[in-house]
């Protein structure tokens, strides 16, 4: 387990890498435990479905992850102290490793089961959709989704809404900034004015919405007054605010400082909430002995939920500690999670599919 997940984690696999060596990886070890493979997606950011048998629980998960960054204080891969460390070692490679290690058994077992592995998670979620449009996953039994729970049960997650924010000024030489207009000045006023702004409908437990303010691109040159400034922004928000709804109100609330702007979606993905009362949401509580939670980042369920309710969030690794610098994962939680899906899959084979 320990040299899988080292092994995973040595393997490049964030938005630059080629994704077709990892997917080689857990593709051969599925091969060796005799599930069939069916690769779909782009060619570069495949999805691999590996399955034994029919019509039984999906084991989700994601093999890339965002770049490794700066600022580590341990080596990608090292193992201290019970832990793992590495990009993706919680988000979710760990993860991956429990599923892998929960297929072997439940194969040697003939209990059916489903991998479902993805190369873009992180980015477009291409691959998910598509294996979303499979039989195996709409006629899954249940669909586990293994982003970091902290090992607890997951049902309902934000949904994202990125956005362009643009100014436009005049152009001025630097040192007579009065005949020219500042698309940064401008830029400045709007993102305060983003800020200040509060959602309307707010969560038991996901609370409202989130904004993250991730780049901040204008101007030319330090003597010249720029003609443009362009943000991106990362909105986050809770079930049962959607996309088009929260877009028209940022709209509406920029509008009234009347400074102009223009304003483009760049993705949008719903929020989820699955039924916390379900039997499938049940029976993953009854075997983890876990508790409930939530999600405030999105995660492959929201391509999964439409096609098939019987989705539920479970995982090694916190939440917290995804993206950011000594990431890790501990072997016991991989150990847990592993025996957790067991324990799942074989109540779901016995539970009556709905």
């Amino acid at each position: 387990m320990v040299d899988m997940l080292a092994d995973l984690i040595k393997i490049s696999s964030d938005p630059a890498s080629d994704k077709q060596e990892i997917l080689d990886y857990v593709q051969s070890f599925t091969e060796q435990i005799k599930m069939r493979n069916t690769v779909y997606g782009e060619p570069g950011s495949p999805a691999l479905l590996a399955e034994y048998g029919t019509a039984g629980v999906v084991l989700s998960g994601h093999l890339d992850t965002p770049p490794v960054g700066d600022y580590w204080s341990y080596s990608q891969s090292q193992f201290a102290g019970g832990r793992m460390y590495g990009r993706g070692a919680a988000d979710m490679k760990g993860t991956v490793v429990a599923m892998l290690q929960a297929a072997q058994d439940l194969v040697a077992r003939k209990i059916p089961v489903t991998l479902a592995l993805t190369t873009d998670e992180e980015t477009t979620m291409a691959g998910a959709a598509a294996l979303a449009r499979t039989l195996a996953i709409r006629r899954a039994r249940a669909i586990v989704v293994g982003e970091p729970t902290g090992l607890r049960v997951g049902y309902a997650e934000k949904g994202v809404l990125h956005m362009a924010i643009e100014t436009r000024g005049r152009a001025a030489h630097g040192a007579m900034p009065h005949l020219g207009e500042n698309a940064i000045t401008k830029m400045m006023r709007i993102l305060r004015a983003l800020e200040s702004f509060r959602g309307r409908i707010v969560h038991p437990e996901l609370g409202t919405v989130t904004i993250n303010i991730g780049t901040l691109k204008g101007g030319t040159r330090i003597n010249v007054v720029p003609s443009k400034c362009v943000s991106e922004v990362d909105v986050r928000f809770p079930p049962p605010y959607t996309p088009d709804q929260l877009y028209h109100e940022i709209e509406e609330h920029l509008k009234r400082i009347k400074t102009p702007f223009t304003l483009r979606r760049l993705v949008t993905l719903p929020s989820v909430q699955i039924d916390p009362n379900a039997d499938h949401i049940r029976i993953m509580r009854e075997v983890s002995g876990a508790e409930m939670a939530v999600l405030v980042h999105a995660s492959e369920a929201v391509q999964y939920a439409p096609v098939n309710p019987r989705v539920v969030i479970y995982g090694a690794g916190d939440e917290e500690l995804s993206h950011q610098a000594n990431e890790y994962v501990k072997v016991e939680a991989i150990s847990k999670a592993a025996e957790t899906y067991k324990k799942f899959i074989q109540r779901m084979s016995t539970t009556r599919a709905g």
